[in-house]
């Protein structure tokens, strides 16, 4: 782990730059989950087919994105649980890919590849070090 020092020689984490890439992207995925779940509950709020399904649906679309941002937020100020939470999302991406490819979509070979990058990169000594593990 890489420290700088501030002017009273407090020692400050420097977060390392995929983590900032992870958070942002976390961040912009939740952003879009929200707009996403906005729009579902709107249109299921003016289409009667959809009615009570596509607003549960929106909500629970929305509360993702809200539970990514939060996440994204922890990723960036180097919150344990946010490593953990990034973890277990990962397995769970690997997991997902997996099944997906058994059912016959190859191209989740692509969502299994990122997945298995980033749990890989969450095990690395300087991001491990960053998220006090």
């Amino acid at each position: 782990m890489t420290t700088a020092t501030q002017p009273y020689n407090a020692p400050v984490k420097v977060r390392p730059l995929g983590v900032t890439i992870l958070a942002i992207l976390s961040a912009l995925g939740g952003i879009m989950a929200i707009l996403g779940g906005m729009a579902i509950m709107g249109v299921s709020a003016l289409a009667s087919e959809i009615g009570a399904l596509g607003a549960a649906i929106g909500g629970i679309t929305l509360i993702m994105g809200l539970i990514q941002l939060v996440i994204a937020w922890g990723l960036w100020t180097g919150k344990g649980w946010a490593w953990l939470l990034g973890l277990i999302f990962g397995v769970l991406g690997i997991l997902m890919a997996l099944a997906s490819m058994v059912g016959g979509n190859f191209s989740s070979l692509v969502s299994l590849a990122i997945n298995a990058i980033i749990v890989y990169y969450l095990y690395t000594p300087p991001v491990k070090a960053f998220f006090g593990r």
